[in-house]
């Protein structure tokens, strides 16, 4: 039976008891006595001795433990950077595969250009692309955006006289005059008449003012900090409040558009007839040249004004890849020339 160091010192207690109340002076029972006391004695030395043992077995066990722990941990990191190290390596062989595949990067005028993956984050080449900057009408990719979003593309609209009090470019709508969302979506996009996109806007918010103030919300909503819009068409103000965004902002502006299929089987027209309430109808040619010279372009949308010189976000899809370029801010001689050159380029792998 195993004794505790308290059952020792309550049976020496019991036997010294049992010796003052027996009043025994039994020579051979008093050395009996002391003889099971030392034995209690060196049991309960054993005791205190074998639990100090056990504390430090147990000290030495957590240590142990400890560093295991440590160990482990250890290893685990340097897997993780192994693995790091592993897709690191992956990265740059792919990377150095994409290059040779792709060459050398077009040699282009265009001042802010960016080109994207819209299937992912990647950015292919930039240059200036966080440089403000007049966009022209490449700012209807926003319009059209908040027009199919608001949906019901075959409602009617009714032309009011507001509508048709802007800038050329104009298709020449006029008042009373009505159209299908649709086709002035579609007429927009193609030939990029700014009197239809202010009748698109004033018909989806109510205001051409209130149509603005929507833009601006959608470009906080995609987290655009580098963007302002005063207008649905894009070109200048005229109260000096001129509108402004990013070659980075626009591509996120086209990356949510080409996610619209709506967005997407108009841009990639080479045409459309546009048909008149009175009958007349008129072929309208897309302003988009890479389209009918790249059979790989299927989009978006041009742009022009002194400030942002001519402008092209140009989108492509071959073998699988899909890329969208946006050249700003380049000349009328070079705008088709860079932004295919671009598109062809990142579109090799």
């Amino acid at each position: 039976m195993k004794l505790s160091v308290t059952s020792c010192k309550n049976l020496s207690l019991a036997f010294l008891a049992l010796t003052v109340f027996s009043g025994c002076e039994d020579p051979e029972r008093e050395a009996k006595i002391k003889w099971r006391e030392e034995e209690v004695n060196a049991k309960e030395a054993n005791i205190t001795q074998r639990e100090t043992q056990i504390l430090k077995d147990k000290q030495i066990l957590e240590s142990n433990r400890l560093d295991l722990v440590a160990k482990m941990k250890g290893i685990e990191l340097q897997q993780k950077q192994l693995t790091e190290e592993l897709e690191k390596n992956k990265r740059l062989n792919r990377e150095f595969e994409i290059k040779k595949l792709r060459g050398p990067i077009p040699n282009i005028s265009a001042d802010r250009v960016i080109i994207i993956d819209p299937t992912s984050e990647d950015v292919l080449f930039e240059k200036n692309p966080d440089k403000r900057g007049a966009i022209a009408s490449t700012t209807k990719l926003l319009t059209a955006l908040l027009v199919v979003e608001a949906g019901d593309l075959d409602q009617i609209i009714t032309v009011e006289t507001s509508d048709t009090q802007c800038a050329p470019v104009r298709l020449g709508l006029k008042a009373g005059e009505q159209y299908t969302r649709r086709q002035l979506l579609t007429a927009v996009l193609v030939k990029s008449s700014n009197d239809i996109a202010q009748a698109l806007a004033r018909d989806n918010a109510g205001s051409v003012e209130s149509f603005v103030a929507k833009m601006n919300a959608k470009c906080a909503e995609l987290g655009l900090k580098n963007s302002h819009y005063v207008n649905p068409h894009g070109l200048p103000s005229t109260t000096g409040d001129d509108p402004y965004s990013t070659a980075r902002e626009l591509s996120v502006i086209a990356k949510a558009c080409d996610k619209r299929p709506e967005i997407r089987d108009i841009v990639k027209l080479q045409s459309y007839k546009f048909k008149f309430p009175s009958g007349k109808v008129t072929e309208l040619s897309n302003t988009n040249r890479v389209l009918k010279s790249a059979s790989y372009c299927d989009g978006m949308k041009t742009g022009y004004t002194n400030a942002a010189g001519y402008c092209l976000v140009a989108s492509g899809e071959r073998n699988g890849k899909r890329r969208i370029v946006v050249v700003l801010n380049d000349t009328e001689g070079s705008v088709w020339r860079d932004a295919q050159a671009l598109l062809d380029w990142a579109l090799k792998a």
